[in-house]
Protein backbone atom coordinates (compact mmCIF):
# COMPACT_ATOMS: atom_id res chain seq x y z
CA UNK A 1 0.00 0.00 0.00
CA UNK A 2 1.39 3.22 -1.14
CA UNK A 3 2.47 5.70 1.84
CA UNK A 4 -0.26 8.40 0.92
CA UNK A 5 -3.20 5.84 1.07
CA UNK A 6 -2.27 4.23 4.56
CA UNK A 7 -1.95 7.81 5.72
CA UNK A 8 -5.51 8.83 4.72
CA UNK A 9 -6.99 5.56 5.43
CA UNK A 10 -5.90 5.95 8.94
CA UNK A 11 -6.06 9.99 9.57
CA UNK A 12 -9.00 10.75 7.77
CA UNK A 13 -11.59 9.34 9.75
CA UNK A 14 -10.03 10.80 12.79
CA UNK A 15 -10.07 14.15 11.40
CA UNK A 16 -13.37 13.90 9.79
CA UNK A 17 -14.75 13.32 13.43
CA UNK A 18 -12.92 16.07 15.39
CA UNK A 19 -14.46 18.36 12.79
CA UNK A 20 -17.23 17.21 13.56
CA UNK A 21 -16.58 17.68 17.25
CA UNK A 22 -15.24 21.10 16.77
CA UNK A 23 -18.22 22.08 14.95
CA UNK A 24 -21.03 20.97 17.41
CA UNK A 25 -19.03 23.26 20.15
CA UNK A 26 -19.13 26.51 17.77
CA UNK A 27 -14.83 26.20 17.13
CA UNK A 28 -15.14 27.44 13.97
CA UNK A 29 -11.85 28.86 13.37
CA UNK A 30 -10.07 25.13 15.23
CA UNK A 31 -12.48 23.48 12.31
CA UNK A 32 -11.52 25.44 9.52
CA UNK A 33 -7.81 24.57 10.73
CA UNK A 34 -8.61 21.10 10.81
CA UNK A 35 -10.74 20.93 7.18
CA UNK A 36 -7.51 22.57 5.52
CA UNK A 37 -5.44 20.16 7.20
CA UNK A 38 -7.51 17.47 5.87
CA UNK A 39 -7.54 18.87 2.30
CA UNK A 40 -4.33 19.25 2.44
CA UNK A 41 -3.73 15.27 3.30
CA UNK A 42 -6.19 14.25 0.61
CA UNK A 43 -5.27 16.02 -2.33
CA UNK A 44 -1.38 15.01 -1.34
CA UNK A 45 0.30 13.26 -4.39
CA UNK A 46 3.63 12.88 -2.52
CA UNK A 47 5.89 12.35 0.41
CA UNK A 48 6.59 16.24 0.03
CA UNK A 49 3.31 17.14 -0.01
CA UNK A 50 2.33 14.80 2.93
CA UNK A 51 5.01 16.34 5.07
CA UNK A 52 2.62 20.13 5.15
CA UNK A 53 -0.39 18.57 7.21
CA UNK A 54 1.39 16.14 8.60
CA UNK A 55 3.48 19.30 10.16
CA UNK A 56 0.35 21.28 10.87
CA UNK A 57 -0.82 18.85 13.05
CA UNK A 58 1.60 18.69 15.16
CA UNK A 59 1.93 22.50 15.66
CA UNK A 60 -1.86 23.16 16.65
CA UNK A 61 -0.94 22.47 20.81
CA UNK A 62 2.18 24.79 19.76
CA UNK A 63 0.37 27.44 18.41
CA UNK A 64 -2.07 28.00 21.32
CA UNK A 65 -5.24 26.30 20.58
CA UNK A 66 -7.28 24.83 23.56
CA UNK A 67 -9.69 22.37 23.55
CA UNK A 68 -12.12 20.65 25.15
CA UNK A 69 -11.49 17.11 26.90
CA UNK A 70 -13.51 15.48 23.66
CA UNK A 71 -11.60 17.43 21.17
CA UNK A 72 -8.26 16.98 23.44
CA UNK A 73 -8.44 13.27 23.31
CA UNK A 74 -9.19 13.12 19.25
CA UNK A 75 -6.31 15.64 19.12
CA UNK A 76 -3.79 13.29 20.93
CA UNK A 77 -5.46 10.12 19.51
CA UNK A 78 -4.58 11.43 15.37
CA UNK A 79 -1.09 12.71 16.90
CA UNK A 80 -0.18 9.56 18.50
CA UNK A 81 -1.08 7.68 15.14
CA UNK A 82 0.50 10.37 12.71
CA UNK A 83 3.67 9.53 15.07
CA UNK A 84 3.32 5.80 15.13
CA UNK A 85 2.28 5.87 10.66
CA UNK A 86 5.47 7.39 10.22
CA UNK A 87 7.83 5.29 12.58
CA UNK A 88 5.78 2.28 10.47
CA UNK A 89 6.59 3.67 7.35
CA UNK A 90 10.18 4.86 7.74
CA UNK A 91 10.77 0.94 9.04
CA UNK A 92 11.71 2.65 12.85
CA UNK A 93 9.33 0.07 14.24
CA UNK A 94 10.71 -2.87 12.46
CA UNK A 95 12.53 -5.35 14.58
CA UNK A 96 16.26 -6.30 13.70
CA UNK A 97 17.59 -9.49 14.00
Amino acid sequence: MKKGTLIRNELAPLLDRLIVQLEDEGQLTYRAHFTRIRTRLIRANSDWELARPIFDLSAAHAIGFEFSNTADALVTRILSKSMSLNRQINGIDQIRH
